[in-house]
């Protein structure tokens, strides 16, 4: 094992170009992978397949018998389900991994999944249906304008704002789920949790610019001060009983009650703002991991 290697995947996403930073700048060996060729300078990159595909968890699980890195930091929100079931595997290579259980990546990765368990247990959450139910019955309940947002997806991608009934009539997407919007001002809230499922670092950076005005990924971010978006996280996170770094969406409603969106079982994109989940993951070495 050499103490110095990193490996980190989705080097050529912003949660994997964060991390990959981070490390160089610290004077590690820094290990990247991607599904494509990525302009960003590391020491050593591997194409690999897309994390859907058969091949995908050989070629991983290769890349770490060879190069022996002491951290691996998956970053792609496809590939947790994969590397968590591989976590005993890839530790057996004296390799720190931190994630979390195979099912609270599930519940995670899954928009529906993630608003049922939240809602079951008292998490507020915006009213949410799946995408069989009526359109009517839809913009009844919710009102306009409301989001649709695909099932499975990150950074995003997918989401859409409705202004008007004809537009969610309209819409013919499968796999969607459609949601309350919740207007306030909205936050990105990064943790890190021990094995033990303790709170090592929480930072709260509220979004000030995003890409789609209304909706879409952060732009741009500052730190705040917010317990109330910590500590929603927080519980979230350990009902799940989640592991490593982390990453949450919430908005505020009119009165000011923070409301869970979405998670991200892995590091965030925005993570160099919140540098102390950073500074646990390169602790984590000192301490065996």
């Amino acid at each position: 094992m050499n103490r110095n290697k990193i490996l980190i995947t989705g080097i050529g996403g912003p949660a994997g170009k964060s991390a990959a930073t981070y490390f160089t700048e610290k004077g590690f060996f820094v290990i990247g992978t991607d599904v494509r060729e990525v302009n960003l300078k590391v020491d050593a990159f591997y194409l690999v397949p897309l994390a859907v595909e058969p091949s995908f968890s050989r070629a991983l699980v290769n890349i770490i018998a060879k190069e022996r890195p002491c951290l691996f930091i998956p970053t792609v929100t496809e590939e947790l389900p994969t590397v968590s079931g591989l976590k005993k595997q890839i530790e057996q290579y004296n390799c720190a991994l931190f994630i979390s259980p195979p099912e609270a990546v599930e519940i995670a990765n899954n928009k529906l999944k993630t608003a049922l368990f939240m809602e079951k247990n008292n998490i507020p959450i915006p009213t949410t249906f799946d995408g069989s139910t009526p359109r009517g019955r839809i913009i009844k309940e919710l009102g306009l304008p409301l989001l649709a947002k695909p099932c499975f997806g990150r950074g995003g991608r997918g989401v859409t704002l409705y202004k008007s009934a004809e537009e969610v009539c309209n819409e013919k997407r499968q796999g969607l789920i459609f949601q309350e919007f919740i207007s306030g001002e909205e936050f990105d809230v990064n943790l890190f949790m021990d094995k033990q499922g303790k709170v090592l670092a929480a930072v709260a950076l509220k979004k000030t610019v995003l890409k789609h005005g209304l909706v879409g990924n952060a732009l741009e971010v500052e730190r705040v001060l917010r317990d109330d978006v910590i500590e929603l996280s927080k519980k979230a996170a350990k009902l799940l009983e989640m592991e490593g770094p982390l990453d949450f969406d919430i908005r505020l409603r009119k009165d000011g009650t923070p409301v869970l969106l979405e998670i991200n079982a892995r590091l965030g994109g925005n993570v160099l703002y919140a540098r102390e989940v950073l500074d646990c993951l390169m602790s984590s070495l000192t301490k065996g991991g």
